[in-house]
């Protein structure tokens, strides 16, 4: 069987699903669980013909970086043998499983399991990664029957031997992207600030007081903004709980860690021969990750930063911001001056301090 997208033809082995495939990949994309760390080619982002031309011809692995929820989901689908939760972070588990299995496409979850290491214990996060693995194991028609409905079952074997990886100690990137967790809903509470002033403020401190954290500073930009639909990016921040409100600051930079991760292997992509794509059924953490590589222009088909944060900013409060964003993290300025890193008391006892601020909180 042969398809021909401009002049490169793909043949696929008899009695591959094809036009499932081809569904399973549209879907994903019109859902908007997927981001990627690369320009998608004019084709589409997960065309087949696109996929295996990367590999075949290019020699680019894609990678798909799933977070948590998602990678939770696959887990509990070999485990159970079945996907009968009816939510859509469901249905977009199966259907990217599906679909990286039949296309080759190899999932990294890393980090998900740190941070379910951090949430639950070591037990439940080495269990889970057992049957993630078994998930991920290579059962393509199994995973294309079930997210096409073919199936209500799959049997995917045993859970695979478990990992004795300590995923409960905190990872550095987390401890640092808290600190900026924790400084941003100081500033959110700090009563008679305008969000703009905000934003502006969380950057200068990060300039001066602490590091430069790209993916961390722009998740709290769609925090601050105006016509932000930012629900759920802080949890329970206002809550009389102030234990849960500490939770929820330690869920957002778990979210900042997904993505400073993303960026990270973007970063090095080019050397190991990858395209990585984010995913995650969190369409707002899907939205900041899309906007991670936007320039102080338009180029190659995306939009500059500026329009990027007109989504969440009026127009000229996205002029001010995306300015300020590129004064501070120009090349330039970054080769003539040193960028301390703070050392780890630094972090203990900033996280001390903005956790302080967070559990004596009150409302007015």
């Amino acid at each position: 069987m042969a398809e021909q997208a401009a002049r490169y033809i793909v043949r696929f082995e008899q009695g591959f699903p094809r036009a499932a495939v081809e569904a399973l990949g549209a879907e994903l994309v019109a859902a908007g669980v997927l981001a990627p760390g690369f320009i998608p080619p004019s084709a589409g982002l997960l065309r087949l013909e696109a996929i295996v031309y990367a590999k075949d011809e290019q020699g680019y692995d894609t990678v798909v970086l799933p977070d948590r929820n998602l990678v939770s989901r696959m887990a509990r689908v070999a485990r159970d043998g079945h996907a009968k939760a009816g939510d859509k972070t469901t249905r977009s588990a199966v259907a990217l499983m599906a679909y990286c299995q039949a296309m080759q496409v190899m999932l990294e979850p890393s980090i998900a399991f740190h941070e379910l290491g951090f949430v639950s214990g070591n037990s439940v996060a080495r269990e889970e990664l057992s049957w993630f693995r078994a998930a991920d194991r290579g059962a393509a028609l199994d995973w294309v029957a079930l997210a096409t409905g073919k199936k209500d079952r799959v049997i995917l074997g045993e859970a695979a031997a478990q990992s004795d990886h300590d995923f409960e100690k905190p990872i550095l990137r987390w401890r640092r992207n808290y600190v900026v967790a924790l400084k941003a809903a100081e500033l959110e509470l700090t009563p008679a600030v305008a969000p703009i002033d905000r934003a502006l403020t969380l950057l200068d401190w990060m300039d001066k007081d602490f590091l430069l954290a790209g993916p961390a500073a722009l998740f709290v930009s769609m925090y601050y903004g105006p016509k932000a639909a930012r629900a759920g990016l802080f949890k329970q921040l206002r809550s009389p709980d102030r234990d849960a409100a500490i939770t929820g600051i330690k869920n957002a930079a778990w979210d900042m860690t997904h993505l400073s991760d993303f960026v990270l292997r973007v970063t090095n992509a080019e050397k190991e021969r990858r395209r990585y794509i984010f995913a995650s059924g969190d369409l707002s953490l899907v939205r900041i990750a899309s906007r991670l590589f936007l320039g102080p222009d338009p180029a190659d088909g995306w939009p500059s930063l500026e329009e990027g944060l007109r989504e969440w900013w009026p127009d000229k409060d996205a002029q001010h911001l995306a300015e300020a964003v590129f004064a501070r993290f120009d090349i330039k300025r970054f080769n003539d001056r040193s960028m301390p890193i703070p050392p780890p008391e630094s972090v203990d006892g900033l996280i001390a301090k903005g956790e302080a601020f967070l559990g004596a909180w009150t409302a007015a």
